[in-house]
């Protein structure tokens, strides 16, 4: 199980709010992640998806840069991935896209150690 907070749109109307959201998401296998957005872009190992088939939760504009955050088996959370892009808010079979942070940390560590 995953979670995203953050301050975006909690509707597409564009509507705003002054409350952090937050949703469980389910991280989706890569090739299905791959295939959901072969018509628009190409999804890298660097990336990954959550959400659900069904659409209805997802990150929105505004979430950009937020934490996905999943429970491990012993009971701890990692920071899996940053919310990215996507397509709409939370449509059905277009998960949200996120920078998968284990394929950035080289990176990380070069700026922050």
């Amino acid at each position: 199980t995953c979670v995203i907070t953050g301050w975006g749109y909690p509707r597409m109307d564009g509507s705003t709010t002054d409350v952090l959201q937050k949703t469980n998401l389910y991280v989706w296998k890569q090739d299905d992640c791959r295939k959901a957005y072969e018509d628009v872009n190409n999804v890298t190992d660097r990336m990954l998806c959550a959400g659900y088939d069904e659409g209805g939760r997802g990150p929105c504009k505004g979430d950009s840069g937020g934490p996905l955050q999943c429970l491990r088996s012993d009971g701890s959370w990692v920071l899996a991935g940053i919310t990215s892009w996507g397509i709409s808010c939370a449509a059905p079979h277009r998960p949200g896209v996120f920078t998968r942070v284990s394929a950035v940390l080289d990176f990380v560590y070069l700026f922050t150690y």
